[in-house]
């Protein structure tokens, strides 16, 4: 079905969303935008943060957090634990009773636990499964932002991809201040 007119596919330089420049990490297949800014990244990392393997915020799904976000409600997932009930239940297509389940679905996934807020986070490399077993070996946030990449390689089924990861992401100011702000809003920091 090819007519001849069709144009090899070259990978973009720049984010079509923000603009930023487009980078894939070394021994990766996808290129991603690199942007801390950029809608789309903060649109899917939030929408993550609140999936069901994550902090399982139920009923707040891509849709809400869209709105929440377009109408500057919300900047990063710190910010669904300040969202009042009156900001949802003047949301398009939201009601009284919506609002009231989301506020308490919001409220139930403070107590989550370290391993599903580690996943939640979206720390390249760190799925569910390395999740739990950095939680359990460290216990707590704070020893795993002041821990060093060697400390990770400790635990065995963490290697060295893994480990440096989980120290760029938390030698990362707005990363730092993202876990100060789950930190007031009482989200459980521990295993």
């Amino acid at each position: 079905k090819r007519t001849g007119d069709e144009k090899p596919f070259t990978m973009p330089n720049v984010c079509p969303i923000c603009g930023a420049k487009v980078g894939r990490l070394e021994g990766e297949a996808a290129s991603r935008c690199i942007g801390d800014a950029c809608p789309a990244q903060i649109s899917r990392l939030i929408i993550h943060f609140a999936s069901r393997d994550a902090m399982d915020i139920d009923g707040l799904g891509p849709a809400i957090i869209n709105q929440l976000l377009d109408n500057g409600l919300i900047h990063d997932a710190g910010d669904l634990y300040y969202i009042t009930h009156d900001q949802l239940k003047n949301l398009e297509r939201m009601g009284e009773k919506s609002a009231t389940n989301i506020i308490r679905a919001i409220d139930e996934s403070k107590g989550r636990g370290l391993d599903r807020l580690l996943f939640a986070l979206g720390i390249p490399l760190v799925g569910t499964r390395a999740a739990a077993f950095i939680a359990g070996y460290f216990g707590h946030i704070d020893n795993i932002i002041t821990a060093e990449a060697d400390d990770f390689l400790q635990i065995d089924e963490i290697g060295a991809k893994i480990a440096n990861s989980i120290v760029t992401f938390f030698r990362q100011p707005q990363n730092i201040a993202l876990v100060e702000k789950l930190r007031k809003a009482g989200v459980s920091l521990e295993y």
